[in-house]
C-alpha cells in the first residue's frame, strides 16, 4: 500500500517536472518566433535599401555618388548573408524546439495514464482490504 501511495506520488513530481519543462519550451517558442519575426522586417527593410541603390535615378551619375551606392549595396548584401544565416539558424531551432514539444507531449500523458492506473490500483487495493476485514467481523 505504502509503495502505491510513493509510486503515485513520484509519478504526480514527474508530471510536474514535465509540465514544467513544456512551459520553458513553449517560452523558447515565442522567443524564437520573436526573433524570426524581427529577423524578417531586418530582411525586409535591407532588400528596401538595396532595391533603392540598385535603380537607376538618371543618366548622368557623379562617381562619389556610384561609389557610395555601390558601397551601401555591398554592405547591405553582407548583411543580408548574415539575416539570412540568422533566419535559418533560428528556423532550425523552432523545429528542434517543437519536436521536444512533442515528446514532452507524449510522455506527459503515458505519465497521466501511469497516475490513473495507480489510483485504480490503489482504489482496487483498498477495496480488496475492506473486504478483507468485513469477512474477519462476520466470522466474528
Amino acid at each position: 500500500m505504502n509503495k502505491i501511495k510513493k509510486e503515485i506520488r513520484l509519478f504526480r513530481l514527474l508530471e510536474k517536472l514535465k509540465k514544467r519543462d513544456l512551459y520553458n519550451h513553449l517560452n523558447n517558442v515565442n522567443l524564437l518566433n520573436e526573433e524570426l519575426e524581427k529577423t524578417n522586417q531586418l530582411l525586409s527593410k535591407i532588400n528596401n535599401i538595396i532595391q533603392e541603390n540598385t535603380e537607376k535615378t538618371d543618366n548622368n551619375i557623379l562617381g562619389a555618388t556610384f561609389k557610395n551606392k555601390s558601397k551601401v549595396i555591398n554592405i547591405m548584401s553582407k548583411q543580408k548573408h548574415i539575416a539570412e544565416n540568422k533566419k535559418g539558424f533560428l528556423l532550425e531551432q523552432k523545429n528542434k524546439t517543437d519536436l521536444e514539444i512533442a515528446k514532452i507531449f507524449i510522455q506527459k500523458d503515458k505519465i497521466e495514464k501511469k497516475v490513473h492506473n495507480k489510483k485504480l490500483e490503489f482504489g482496487e487495493f483498498q477495496d480488496l482490504k475492506l473486504e478483507i476485514t468485513n469477512r474477519n467481523f462476520k466470522k466474528n
